[in-house]
């Protein structure tokens, strides 16, 4: 396929340890069909990662791994390719922490700049965060913001939060939330053994918070006779997954909870195939209710009964359907009752969470999502 459009998307991060990847991968596999071809330009922690698509490239470029030395080496390595390799008609994405290159494109002639807006920084709780809340966050954005030609964002009031603390107003942007392949998540996966246990399922970033150390220790305050037949079950990794499997050996409680790590994204259809019921116990904060909560999306395409937080992120998406458990709040008790009642209701629960792939479908599909884009930068460049 002969592409008009290059696109160079640099995402400053060891790509291969990234629980969500299926953001660059299909948003860079669905904008190849409008005529673009992206390079996702990133880090890698283990070993470089490597796509079976030829529809876009994945390049992943070596990073003094030292703390905020990352980044910078990084950005830097990325910068000295870009000059050899990049051209004044091409489109560059950046996120916030690489609007550094900004001004560097600029005096090479490349001007036109997008810059895309996921999330809003989270823990600032502690010396090292806060300073790298303003080196990746408040400084490039306050220094380099206006030098992007667009704008986009996960959200609308992520917009407005960005517009409220940065005091600028965004009059050409485009809104491009998470999203689904959903033929990928509906098709039917082989060799899915049945469970004799009722299988409570959360794959993704595992921190505190996320919630998913309440939901463990709301799994320990289930009654017995809920123990006996309920397994969670966690895929994913992060800075907390240490922490979770401390709590998991001190209390012995492997017995009902089962954590399997990092799995590829191609093979994680096929574990959610074989849960009973997903969860997403993300808790009433201000990064999360600005965000659009992609595993939502994919266990909705797999036809997946839900247990859901009341914050705002979800009731923007969902609101009475008959498959969603929605938790009273985001503490141990009120997952520990929602918990039970997805259990005492499965049956009900698995036949109402049938219409859940065509709910998705319409609005959430990876080819809704990057079409939005795909015209706003052709409209734009």
């Amino acid at each position: 396929m002969n592409h008009e459009k290059v696109i160079y998307w640099i995402d400053l991060n060891r790509f291969d340890l990234k629980p969500d990847k299926s953001t660059w991968l299909e948003m860079s596999d669905t904008l190849s069909e409008y005529g673009f071809y992206v390079y996702v330009l990133t880090g890698y922690g283990h070993k470089r990662y490597s796509s079976k698509l030829k529809s876009f490239q994945v390049n992943c470029f070596r990073a003094w791994d030292i703390g905020w030395i990352f980044r910078t080496s990084l950005l830097l390595n990325i910068a000295i390719w870009l000059f050899k390799n990049g051209s004044k008609n091409d489109i560059y994405i950046l996120h916030p922490d690489s609007l550094y290159i900004a001004p560097f494109l600029r005096l090479l002639g490349r001007p036109h700049i997008h810059l895309d807006v996921r999330t809003l920084p989270v823990n600032i709780d502690n010396f090292k965060r806060k300073v790298d809340r303003l080196l990746f966050w408040k400084l490039p954005m306050t220094l380099f913001g206006r030098l992007a030609k667009s704008y986009s964002f996960i959200t609308e009031p992520l917009k407005n939060s960005v517009e409220t603390e940065f005091s600028r107003k965004y009059t050409s942007y485009i809104i491009w939330e998470s999203g689904v392949n959903t033929d990928f998540f509906t098709r039917t996966p082989k060799n899915v053994l049945p469970s004799n246990k009722f299988k409570l399922f959360y794959h993704g970033s595992i921190a505190k918070n996320r919630g998913i150390n309440l939901v463990v220790n709301a799994m320990k305050s289930l009654p017995s006779k809920y123990k006996k037949q309920i397994c969670f079950v966690i895929v994913g990794g992060g800075p907390g997954l240490a922490d979770i499997k401390k709590i998991v050996t001190q209390e012995s409680m492997s017995e009902y909870i089962e954590i399997k790590g990092m799995i590829p994204y191609d093979k994680i259809p096929q574990e959610i195939a074989t849960a009973d019921c997903c969860i997403c116990p993300l808790p009433d904060r201000e990064e999360w209710n600005v965000s659009s909560p992609l595993k939502v999306f994919e266990y909705m395409a797999s036809g997946k009964p839900l247990i859901l937080t009341p914050i705002l992120a979800h009731k923007n998406i969902l609101t009475d359907q008959d498959f969603v458990v929605w938790s009273k709040g985001d503490q141990v008790e009120d997952f520990v009752g929602a918990i039970k009642y997805a259990f005492d209701s499965r049956e009900f629960l698995e036949t109402a969470a049938k219409i859940a792939p065509d709910f998705v479908r319409t609005k959430y599909d990876w080819l809704c999502q990057g079409k939005k884009l795909a015209n706003y930068l052709n409209s734009i460049f």
